[in-house]
């Protein structure tokens, strides 16, 4: 009798035809058959003709359902429910005996059925926790021994599942899934978004409720899973006794990545035996199967992959393109390898083989190795790296007890080349690295000796070894340390990590630009203090210095450490102390001779020094020689006197600074309790100090004489003094002519520097006339900040002559100016233009390109010029007498900007087809943007007896062309007369008989049609090969024989220009020139000619303005 357990608490009715039941409780439990019966809130009725339950909660072996229950009995024993089942878990046991165990979430599901007992269909809503929320239908059918389902509908907005399949009482069960975007985060605990659409193929066999045996093929879709790649997965498995044997190659793809893998795995024995094959595998492919990360890269080739779980062994034959890993990056790698374990790496060989790579700075052309393995012994046959003529190659041994022996060694690196003559043992530990006693060839020298890390412990001995090998090691001084070296360091002597001895002695270098015979260093360290016996360096007979005594290199604030220095040089560069100071490096030249000795401690340091430097140089201003004797204590710098004398120029002085030297402080500042002294004179010739700062002067000389005295708290400085200047001139680089005969003083007190008196000439030198004291300076300078002072200052000047340096202007004229600013000066004002000119061409409307600032102090300006007397605009389009207004500005160093309104009083304008229109009148209007004016006037000129009239408005680049006669001809006859000096006859017209303003015209047309058609049949100028075509003499093509060359210019750029000219008259028949011309200035050009004859011409041009 079966062990059968139950408890039963609730009411029963029974009649005749019918039982009603009401349990509260009820539980039924057995061990033959097993089962576990358990539920709450049972009501119904119970009948020969039906069965109708309401069911608050039943748990049949862990599932817990509630809901509705009806069976008839009479109607065919037909069967309707709607059932809940509340977060049901397919129990771990079933995938028990699989390799991969899925964690699946729990569901809740709510069915619908309706069923004969044979054939069962409904509805079907399952849930869960993860975000599954599907509904479908099912049609399920009991057949004799087995159970076929007809399909499995689930579907939601976005995806789909569909299943059919058998399932027979032996246990056996096949079917097919279909998938449409499905997401298995949905399914899966912890599991990956995904986007999944395709089929798997399902054939097994269930045995005591754990799947045993599993066949599956698929073929399978994604998009989101790997980076939005689009992928795929295709291939078959079978799984049975815990064998793995992939019986349809599985293939894998991400975008144009594609793994094929073919094989089986023993799950009983824990091995594998696996063939992959990868077609650009990618990156992004290979991290997924892979501990580390690659940055790039794609791999195609084969692997295979055998032996147990945990000694896998493989076997590959790769090539890898952009490989990127870490600090290496190659062009291609290819790896051949077999390797029959690798977590020993006992079995087996690796071939390497890259092309063009760069590991961290250092590049390299190709580059191959060799490694075999065997047992705990790995023999390194080959490996080398090439990089055009330089190269690494090295071959030798790991020992299991990490140690390294380099048998052979061989580097050749910028022209220098190392080798070991004997093999070299390095020992690495988990926690340091040491080397047996070694030797190294470099060169012509050897070093040899031993190291040790953790701590740093060794010795080295240089034999005639050149300092070049410090560039292979990145550093600020590799490049500023020439020479060879002899001598030895220890490291760690006494087992003192923090002790060396250096006795070294470089020959025939340099250090910092500093050349040298003989480097010698003597010193020892301990703990931060350098006792230096010996730092000595001669170079000839003049150059040397020489260090001794002891300095604390590592200074602690909170220690008194002794220091006690002395040294003498003698004609040193003064790169060799600038080199260490970014304030003084790339601004301080010249060389040193002299005495520095130091004293004290480090929080109380002194120091004397007494010296000279020869042609110096502070930030491109020459100082000759300077002299100095100082000294520095308690906080304070003194110089007793300073000199400096170069050419004519003197000055000297004396200063006493607060400033914080002492070794322990690591910022040497301003002490803030002091007070600073400066007192200075000097006698100038050349103000090079000034021009050097003055973006537009070019040089300031004369008889200059200034005092300069400076005192007060450093944040507080008052400066007083005084200047002046006799017989100087001024060179700016906007004029042709100085400014000459310049008579100044002024006083500066309390940092404003007033300008006593100021007179000077500035005319034009080439009438041989001279004006005394036409421009006057008054006004003030604040020099409250030294180096960038702040201007206010007014320039008056009568009957001035001025001339640019490119001859664009030049006249003379009344000033009335003022110049206000500090680093950017703003000069705005008033000159009356009296008697000149202009000569600059009208450019156009383009925006006028700025150039990049220089020097510390820019200009603007912005000038007014109402002209008075006579002034022309003398170019290639007009030739007339102005009169009017008119502004001229400059932002930074960019060009002139013209401004205003000019009238025409008399003049001539040039018409395109060469004619000259007299009697010009009319204004033009200048916009502010280059010198591009608006036109509006009118001219005449004379053709037989008709007088013709131009009118023009508009901008001269492209204005509007009107004509009139006194004759009334229409437009159309006066373009006739304009171009053949005649109307034209019915007849038609030849070139005999034409006059020669009519050739002339014609000339020119066709002299303009030709240039154009010339740029757009070449396409030379859209291309940026030449900037510009003339073309002159066609009348020579009209009427051969008038004595004119025919020519072609080429304007390259600015400067430089090519041209061909040919002869049509009869003395120089058909000859030819080939030409170049270079500008070598706006007034002087070099030309040279080869004609046909080869015989080369040369000539010079030079352009001066009248």
């Amino acid at each position: 009798i079966p062990d059968v357990q139950f408890l039963i608490d609730g009411k029963v009715n029974s009649s005749l035809e019918e039982m009603n039941i009401s349990l509260t409780e009820i539980e039924i439990s057995s061990s033959i058959p097993g089962l576990n019966f358990s539920g709450e809130g049972i009501d119904g009725v119970l009948s020969s003709k039906n069965i109708d339950l309401n069911i608050d909660k039943v748990n049949i072996d862990e599932f817990e359902i509630s809901g509705e229950f009806n069976y008839d009995f009479e109607n065919e024993r037909f069967l309707m429910a709607e059932l809940h089942l509340l977060e049901y878990e397919i129990p771990k046991k079933i995938f028990s005996q699989l390799p991969l165990q899925p964690e699946l979430s729990k569901i809740s599901a709510k069915l619908k059925i309706e069923s004969d007992m044979n054939y069962y269909r409904g509805d079907l809503l399952i849930k869960n926790d993860l975000g599954l929320d599907m509904t479908g239908q099912f049609d399920l059918k009991r057949l004799d021994n087995l159970f076929q389902l007809d399909s499995l509908i689930l579907s939601d907005n976005e995806t789909g599942l569909k299943i059919i399949g058998v399932y027979e009482q032996t246990g056996r069960f096949n079917g097919i899934i279909n998938l449409d975007n499905l997401d298995i985060s949905d399914w899966i605990s912890k599991g990956k978004e995904t986007d999944l659409s395709g089929y798997l193929l399902i054939n097994g066999e269930m045995s005591d409720n754990e799947i045993s045996i599993l066949d599956i093929n698929a073929e399978i879709n994604e998009s989101i899973l790997f980076e939005r790649e689009p992928s795929s997965i295709s291939g078959g498995i079978s799984y049975q006794n815990e064998n793995l044997f992939i019986t349809n190659s599985i293939t894998l793809t991400i975008g144009p990545s594609i793994i094929s893998i073919k094989g089986s795995s023993d799950f009983n024995n824990k091995s594998m035996n696996l063939d992959l094959s990868l077609t650009e595998a990618s990156t992004f492919l290979i991290n997924n199967f892979w501990s580390d990360s690659l940055n790039s890269g794609n791999a195609t080739g084969s692997m295979k992959v055998f032996g147990l779980f945990n000694e896998i062994g493989i076997n590959t034959e790769l090539i890898i393109n952009d490989f990127k890993y870490k600090d290496i990056m190659l062009d291609i790698f290819e790896l051949s390898s077999e390797i029959g374990n690798l977590n020993n790496l006992d079995d087996g060989y690796v071939n390497l083989k890259f092309g063009k790579g760069v590991w961290k700075e250092y590049g390299f052309e190709s580059g191959t190795g060799s490694f075999l393995l065997n047992n705990d012994f790995i023999e390194i046959s080959s490996f080398e790296l090439k990089n055009k003529d330089d190269f690494l190659q090295f071959n030798g041994s790991i020992e299991s007890d990490s140690v390294f022996t380099l048998d052979r060694f061989q580097f050749a690196y910028r022209d220098h080349y190392l080798v070991n003559p004997k093999p070299i043992k390095i020992l690495f530990q988990d926690d340091f690295i040491s080397t047996l006693p070694f030797e190294i060839h470099v060169d012509d020298g050897v070093v040899e000796g031993f190291v040790k890390t953790n701590p740093i412990m060794g010795n080295l001995k240089f034999s005639n070894v050149t300092t070049d090998l410090l560039s292979l090691f990145p550093s600020d001084y590799s490049e500023r340390l020439k020479g060879n070296i002899f001598g030895e360091l220890t490291i760690g002597k006494n087992l003192n990590p923090k002790a060396f001895d250096l006795n070294v002695n470089l020959k025939n270098g340099e250090i910092a630009n500093q050349p040298f015979d003989d480097f010698e260093i003597l010193t020892h360290y301990n703990d931060g203090v350098l006792d230096l016996e010996v730092l000595k360096l001669t170079h000839g007979k003049d150059s040397n210095f020489k260090i001794k005594g002891i300095f604390p290199v590592n200074s602690d604030s909170s220690q008194f450490t002794k220091v006690n220095l002395k040294s003498e040089f003698n004609n040193i560069n003064m790169t060799f102390f600038t080199q260490f100071s970014k304030v003084w490096k790339d601004n301080l030249f010249g060389i040193f001779s002299g005495q520095f000795s130091m004293g004290g401690t480090t929080k109380k340091t002194n120091f004397n020094v007494n010296g000279k430097i020869d042609n110096t140089s502070y930030k491109g201003v020459p100082l000759g020689t300077v002299k100095w004797k100082g000294n520095y204590n308690d906080k304070t710098l003194t110089f007793s006197q300073f000199t400096s004398d170069w050419s004519d120029n003197h000055i000297s002085g004396s200063a006493t600074l607060p400033i914080i030297y002492d070794l322990a402080v690591a910022e040497k500042t301003w002490h803030s309790d002091g007070e600073l002294f400066v007192r200075t004179e000097g006698s100038f010739k050349s103000a090079v100090f000034l021009s050097t700062f003055l973006t537009e002067t070019d040089s300031i000389v004369g008889d200059i004489n200034i005092k300069l005295n400076i005192k007060g708290p450093t944040d507080n400085l008052i400066r007083s003094g005084e200047i002046s200047i006799i017989e100087g001139s001024i060179y700016t680089v906007l004029m042709d002519e100085p400014v000459n005969n310049i008579a100044a003083s002024a006083i500066l007190s309390d940092n404003i520097m007033n300008i006593n008196s100021f007179s000077s000439t500035l005319y034009d030198s080439d009438l041989k006339k001279k004006i005394d004291n036409n421009i006057n300076l008054s006004g003030k300078i604040n020099f409250k900040r030294f180096f960038e002072p702040r201007y206010d200052l007014q320039i008056l000047g009568e009957n001035i002559f001025y001339r640019s340096l490119n001859g664009d202007v030049e006249g003379y004229g009344d000033l009335d100016l003022t110049v206000v600013g500090k680093d950017t000066l703003e000069i705005v004002g008033t000159i009356k233009a009296k008697n000149g000119a202009i000569y600059k061409e009208f450019t156009g409307d383009e925006a006028v390109a700025s150039i990049e600032e220089k020097g510390r102090i820019t200009t603007n300006y912005n000038v007014r010029f109402p002209i008075e007397d006579t002034f022309s605009i003398r170019n290639s389009q007009i030739d007339a007498k102005i009169t009017g207004e008119m502004a001229m500005s400059r932002q930074f160093d960019s060009d002139w900007n013209y401004a205003g309104e000019i009238e025409f009083i008399e003049g001539n304008i040039y018409y395109y087809l060469g004619d000259v229109f007299e009697n010009l009148r009319g204004s033009m209007t200048l916009d502010g943007e280059g010198f591009n004016p608006f036109l509006e006037l009118n001219a005449s000129t004379q053709i037989g007896d008709a007088k013709i009239i131009l009118g023009v408005y508009g901008p001269f680049d492209n204005p509007e062309w009107n004509f009139d006669s006194d004759k009334g001809y229409t437009e159309s006859d006066i373009l006739q007369l304009l171009t053949f000096n005649t109307r034209v006859a019915e007849e038609g017209i030849t070139t005999e008989g034409l006059g020669t303003q009519a050739q002339t015209i014609l000339g020119a047309y066709l002299e303009r049609q030709l240039e154009k058609n010339f740029f757009k049949s070449t396409g030379l100028k859209s291309s940026g090969l030449i900037e510009d075509v003339e073309i002159s003499g066609t009348s020579e093509l009209i009427n051969p024989g008038q004595g004119e060359e025919f020519s072609i210019s080429a304007k390259v750029n600015k400067n430089f220009s090519l041209s061909y000219r040919r002869s049509f008259s009869l003395e120089a028949a058909y000859k030819n020139k080939v030409g170049v011309e270079y500008k070598l200035n706006p007034n002087f050009s070099v030309i040279g000619n080869v004609d046909e004859t080869g015989q080369v011409h040369m000539k010079f041009r030079v352009r001066r303005v009248y």
